[in-house]
Formats: C-alpha cells, structure tokens, sequence
C-alpha cells in the first residue's frame, strides 16, 4: 500500500473527521473475535459514503485507504503522547492504536514493541495470560494472511508472532505447527509468492519438535507445492522437511521424488523451481538409482514438447546437475534406515 498523497487526498483529509476514522477502524481490529479477519484495504475507485471508512461482512473487512490515513495520524499522535507520558491511556486504548498503525504499516517497531510490553506486564500479572496470547496471535495472523501486500512479508510482523510463539512455549501452553503451517504459513506464501519470512517461519516451527508428525506436514507441504508448483520456496520447505533426520528415511524419500516426478510428466512441466527440487532431492541419499533412471527418462519425454531454449536448458542442467552431485553423496540410504543413525 503506497503511502503517497496526491493533493486531491491531501485536501480530503484535511477536511475530513480523524477522529471518527480512528475510533470506526480501531473498533473492528480489536473488537472479540473467534477466527482471522480478512482485511482488505480500498483504494480511491471504491466510494464509500461520507462519515463511512468500514465495511464489514462476518470475518471480512474492507477498509477505506483515506480512512485508514486520517486514523494513522491520530493513533501515531496518541502513541507518542502515551510513551512520553504527556498522554497516558489504558491497555486497551494503546491496543488500539497500535493496531491502527500497524495496519497502516507493517514496519512500526515502536508499535510491535509496545504491544510486547503490554503482553509482557499481563503475563507478570497472570492474569488471563492464554487468553490475551490467542488475541494477540489472531491480530497478527489476520494481518500475515490477509490481503495486504506489504503484511504478508513484513519481517516486523513474522518477527512478532515468533516471539508470541516462544511465549507459548516458555508458558507451557499448546503449539499447533501443522495448524500455524497450514493456515498462516500456507496463506501467507500464497498471497505472497516465494515468501522468505513465511517458509522461514515454517521451519521456526518445526524446531519447536513438540509431537510433530513429519509424515502428516510433509503431505500437506507437498500438497501445497502441487498446487503451486513454481514457487522455490515450498519446494525448498519440502526438501528441508524430508532431510531431517527424525524419522525421514528411503521409503519416504522415494515416494515423494515419484509423486513430484509423475506431476511433472503428467502435466509436462519444466519449470525452474519444480526441477531444482527433483535434481537436488535425486543427488541426495534419499532415493535410489530406479528414481534416477525415472528423472533421465520423464526428462527425456519433456524434452520432446517443449519449445522454449529457457525450458529444455532447465531439463538439460537439472540432469547434469544431479549425475555430477550424486556421485559425491555416495550410495542411498538402506530401506527403513535413518538418515544420521
């Protein structure tokens, strides 16, 4: 979302109502809620009627750009006021705002921190700590899914649910990793494409190691590239998921080499980020020479209806590419042997 102000907006805001814009907007970011908001923020050629800056529709909202402007400058007054004491105001009030200016961008440090020290002082407390922890982890997964360029990738944000994350852990309190993965790090990667901060987040949670069935997330992660299969980063969670070491072993190595190795041949893909995960996954010790022999020949029929130079110099390297590498890796693992044991 620009923050750029031609002299048309300008002039609106100056003769709008702040205020207003602020007490609607930060209303609905911090009104209970069971599930994630879907925000939406409205540009210019979407009118909405005078005093109005929200429309809402169960779990989605769609805010107005101007509004969300004039509701910034008021929170962003009110928080320096708050912290330099000239203007304190109750948790909740600084909730709100805060809100507001993270909505309106990502990147607040002073924000996010603020939010932390709230948090931090309730958990001292003990008061109600679970139950703030899953409000401030459904604000921030609302703003990490929804329809906001900038969120999606926000190293602020992602930063700040890995610390919510921690505190959960620290408190004893359930993580839910194929849920987090699943419903925040698949959503993320998908409104963002080759999300870095989302797919890193993902393996923050599978260090987490708390009853985590690999089997079970790597099912869904393949899954996932399937449905997208020219981003390199959910191919690059895959390949990290099967070479960790607990409980990754030949069988399920191969399984998945053939299931990528059939999509491609089926629908006769050669992307890129598709080739890269089949080359490196055949180099390694998690497949054996049938598989190799499979890529040479599905690469060979490929190589038949492609047209493109860029295409067939990707089948061609991918090729290369793994012969030279699995002569270094050494023979595959034995079948049902763990890889490190």
């Amino acid at each position: 979302m620009s923050r750029a102000l031609d002299p048309d907006t300008a002039a609106f805001l100056r003769a709008g109502d702040p205020l207003a814009a602020y007490q609607t907007i930060s209303k609905v970011l911090i009104s209970p809620k069971d599930g994630l908001l879907e925000i939406e923020v409205l540009g210019k050629t979407h009118f909405l009627e005078e005093g109005q800056y929200v429309l809402q529709d169960g779990s989605a909202v769609a805010i107005s750009k101007l509004g969300l402007v004039q509701a910034f400058m008021v929170a962003r007054q009110f928080l320096k006021g708050h912290l330099d004491g000239t203007l304190p105001r109750p948790d909740t009030d600084v909730l709100a705002m805060t809100a507001v200016i993270l909505l309106f961008d990502p990147e607040y440090l002073t924000a996010a921190n603020t939010r932390k020290r709230l948090l931090q002082a309730q958990i001292s407390s003990g008061s109600d700590v679970r139950a703030r922890l899953e409000t401030e982890k459904r604000f921030v997964d609302s703003l990490l899914t929804s329809r906001l360029h900038r969120h999606t990738k926000s190293p602020t944000l992602w930063s700040h649910r890995r610390w919510l994350v921690h505190m959960f852990v620290l408190l004893g309190l359930p993580v839910d990793v194929l849920g987090d993965i699943r419903d925040v790090v698949f959503v993320a990667g998908e409104r963002h494409p080759r999300n870095y901060y989302a797919w890193c987040h993902a393996r923050f949670l599978m260090g987490l190691k708390r009853g985590i069935s690999h089997p079970s997330i790597s099912a869904a992660v393949q899954a996932w590239c399937f449905q997208h299969h020219t981003d390199i980063s959910g191919w690059s969670f895959l390949s990290f998921l099967l070479h960790q070491e607990s409980g990754t072993n030949i069988e399920v190595g191969c399984t998945t080499f053939t299931n990528v190795l059939n999509l491609a041949s089926s629908l006769r893909l050669a992307n890129e980020s598709l080739w890269v995960f089949l080359r490196t996954l055949a180099a390694s010790r998690l497949v054996g020479d049938e598989q190799c022999a499979q890529l040479r020949a599905v690469q060979a029929a490929i190589l038949e209806t492609v047209a493109t130079p860029a295409d067939q110099a990707v089948l061609r390297a991918a090729v290369d590419w793994c012969e030279a590498y699995r002569r270094r890796s050494g023979p595959p693992l034995a079948d049902g042997q763990l890889r490190g044991k």
